[in-house]
């Protein structure tokens, strides 16, 4: 498999988990009523999806560090950074999913 190839099935997931998201919060809401429990699993799972923005500005702040220090010539199409932001939304959706649906069943 090449590089394309892979990156299609990751954006192809990151679509589907976030449809399914958004699909299962809307059930969620509609079951719970949206009460005080259903608000506080919510904080949880965001708090928690979180966490992956701040590994991102980490690793962002320890790349810019690296390119300031060596000299290293990178070439970052816009193209490729689009779908580099699209791979990390599917990932943050997916991370909140499942934190959603772990909190969802300890509560």
């Amino acid at each position: 498999m090449n590089e394309q190839t892979i990156l299609l099935l990751f954006l192809i997931f990151g679509l589907g988990i976030t449809l399914l998201l958004y699909v299962w919060k809307a059930k969620k809401e509609i079951e719970y009523r949206k009460d005080e429990r259903w608000q506080l699993i919510q904080n949880k799972a965001n708090n928690t999806a979180n966490y992956s923005n701040y590994i991102l500005i980490l690793f962002l702040a320890a790349g810019e560090a690296v390119t300031l220090f060596k000299d290293i010539q990178i070439t970052f199409t816009f193209d490729k950074a689009l779908t580099y932001g699209l791979l990390f939304v599917g990932l943050r959706n997916s991370i909140e999913f499942f934190s959603l649906k772990y909190y969802d069943k300890q509560l």
